[in-house]
């Protein structure tokens, strides 16, 4: 067996090679079809911005606390 694969190792690499190509190709796509789109992560990028450090709108966290934590 092992002098068949001696004599024939080249066409192993090819197919190796070939393998992960194919590997490589499909990560990318599923990558790229299963990824959040632009638009929606700048949208949920803007959200998070007008949240306040512990994720509370300055106007709700009036009403939470009765305007008694400094909003700096």
């Amino acid at each position: 067996m092992f002098s068949y694969i001696k004599r024939h190792w080249p066409v192993y690499v090819v197919l190796f090679l070939i393998a992960i190509a194919m590997g490589l190709g499909a990560a990318y796509i599923v990558g790229a079809k299963g990824s959040t789109p632009r638009s929606t992560m700048s949208e949920e990028v803007e959200q998070e911005q007008s949240l306040g450090a512990d994720g509370i709108s300055d106007g709700d966290l009036q009403l939470v606390d009765g305007g008694s934590a400094s909003t700096e």
